[in-house]
């Protein structure tokens, strides 16, 4: 019985902290607003519209508040100074608390027969999480072209299963680089009918929170060209050997847009030949190697990972997770504020990076990651600020030596 009791503590406890931490994502804002018109009634609502926006911004609920307003708000064209008592009860009411009170602080008739109405007004505000207030991408369903797709020689025309396991792979990628807030395409019918039921809601929180849907910053698009999934067989000229090998091969094309201007911010294309050894799952293996590589062109492209700290000749990196991994070798390049433009356009192209050191990982969190340096040109830890160095992949110097001549001879002997 005992043991019941306090069970029944915990539970009243945590429904208490929940509704507290729902409640708190609700806060008033004061603001003053004006509104112009040929009526009272009319002014005084363009007064409530610029309330709203000036707190809220255009959104969904600016317009389900504002629509409530024009169809059950009427004020029989008087003034304020005849209006009835209960008018502010009944816009709160019939605005769901989005309009939590409200002062005609001013009003008058012009020279032209317009009215003046100015207000004070309390407006409810819906705060966004944090990680909201990251840049937004949306991920759209990926096309498939069904007729490139080749498995072991069978065809498929069902283009949803692949478009299922690549768009997961992509989501799951930038997720992980807690970089983006990821907006989730795949179900908006499902989203919208939940909002739906959010719109009969008696409760401020739920009525806010229609207007508080996000849209992206940037969208991926994207289209699977090309996947070829085969057995080979690999025969030697000096003996009878014959190995079997299972190889895969892959073409993605994808563009980032930045969604307001509608331009293409990034454009590039995933090409894969892999052998696929002993992998059980070829298609998640196959796109999660997609998603990676075209993730971290992404990633970089609007987000470049950056030292944050130095110590010790330990540089503490702005990026964790499943994209950096113990043994990594990255350059590190000095921003520097010399600015390299376009001759044709004039447009700034980028600052001129120089390359000062390596950086080796040696440990990984998921919000951060720790690298040792090495081949500095100078003590980056002097003089270090934010923003001053950044980090990009290694790129590999391949050199020709006497023992890859021989391996190459070697090779004139095999054939596939």
């Amino acid at each position: 019985m005992h043991k019941k009791k306090i069970f029944f503590s915990l539970v009243l406890l945590g429904i208490f902290f929940f509704t507290s931490k729902a409640f708190s994502e609700v806060s008033y804002i004061d603001t003053t607003a004006k509104g112009k018109a040929e009526t009272f009634e009319i002014a005084l609502k363009k007064a409530f519209k610029r309330a709203i926006e000036q707190v809220n911004g255009v959104s969904l609920e600016t317009n389900s508040v504002l629509e409530t307003i024009d169809k059950s708000i009427t004020t029989d064209g008087e003034s304020s100074a005849t209006l009835s008592r209960d008018l502010q009860e009944t816009i709160k009411e019939k605005t769901k608390g989005s309009i939590k009170t409200f002062v005609i602080t001013n009003e008058f008739k012009d020279s032209n027969g317009i009215y003046n109405v100015e207000i004070n007004a309390t407006i409810a505000k819906f705060a966004l999480s944090k990680s909201a207030k990251r840049k937004r991408m949306a991920i759209v369903p990926f096309r498939i072209n069904v007729n490139e797709i080749s498995i072991f020689g069978e065809t498929y025309d069902d283009a949803d299963n692949f478009r299922k396991y690549l768009n997961q792979e992509f989501t799951n990628f930038l997720v992980q680089t807690r970089k983006f807030t990821v907006l989730d395409r795949e179900f908006d019918q499902e989203i919208q009918g939940e909002l739906a039921n959010l719109t009969d809601s008696d409760k401020i929180e739920d009525q806010i929170k229609i207007g508080q849907k996000l849209f992206a910053d940037y969208m991926i698009v994207g289209r699977l060209d090309f996947l070829v999934i085969k057995e080979i067989e690999k025969k030697f000229l000096t003996s009878d050997i014959i190995k079997k090998k299972r190889i895969g091969f892959l073409n993605f094309s994808y563009r980032v847009i930045d969604v307001p201007t509608t331009q293409i911010k990034y454009s590039s294309s995933v090409n894969l030949e892999v052998d696929l050894k002993k992998e059980t799952q070829l298609l998640p293996y196959l796109f999660n190697l997609t998603a990676k590589k075209a993730g971290v062109e992404i990633m970089y492209a609007i987000f470049p990972v950056l030292i944050e700290k130095i110590e010790n000749q330990l540089a503490y990196l702005g990026q964790g997770g499943s994209q950096l991994k113990i043994g990594d070798v990255y350059d590190v390049y000095e921003r520097t504020d010399e600015k390299i433009k376009d001759t044709y356009t004039g447009e700034t192209l980028g600052n001129v990076e120089k390359k000062v050191a390596k950086a080796t990982i040696i440990d990984v969190d998921a919000k951060f990651s720790v690298a040792e340096i090495s081949e500095e040109k100078y003590d980056l830890s002097v003089d270090f600020k934010p923003r001053k160095y950044v980090i990009k992949p290694a790129k590999e110097i391949i050199k020709t030596t006497k023992k890859k001549k021989k391996k190459k001879k070697k090779s004139i002997d095999e054939e596939w």
